[in-house]
């Protein structure tokens, strides 16, 4: 999903949902607007208005011409270094490949297949989440659950 638009009706995403205290995924219900949509958390039901993060500067006005483009080349210098730490990790041919799921518990440095999100690999492993390097972004996934 791009961060300028709105994802499509009937799908989820991931938001930080305030009931919860967490980040988790959320189904569109309706877009309100061109920028806004009514959303609601997976877990625990609530409902709120999700609406498109704006570039903006430390004084809060929108990013135009050079400098959004300076920030668009830094978001896509980071998007290659991400890019270089995953194929770093994927070409280590001894982890062992692991199939997702909410109550399996994984380790560190263990090779991820993720239904939604594809191949990736456990960098960090706590007691009830786990930090996974996917090809287009680092996620933090729910593991260990009974």
């Amino acid at each position: 999903m791009s961060m300028n638009t709105l994802p499509p009706v009937a799908k989820s995403f991931f938001a930080f949902c305030k009931k919860c205290d967490a980040d988790r995924y959320h189904v569109v219900l309706a877009h309100t607007s061109a920028t806004s949509a009514k959303i609601k958390c997976e877990i625990c039901g609530s409902q709120k208005t999700y609406s498109l993060p704006k570039a903006q500067t430390k004084t809060g006005k929108p990013l135009t011409g050079a400098a959004a483009k300076k920030r668009e080349q830094t978001m896509s210098s980071r998007k290659s270094s991400h890019r270089n730490e995953y194929d770093m990790l994927m070409s280590n041919d001894g982890a062992a490949t692991a199939t997702y799921s909410m109550k399996g518990k994984f380790e560190k440095n263990t090779k991820l297949q993720h239904p939604k999100f594809g191949l990736g690999f456990i960098k960090d492993a706590m007691t009830d989440k786990i930090e996974v390097v996917f090809e287009d972004e680092v996620r933090t996934l729910i593991h260990n659950r009974q």
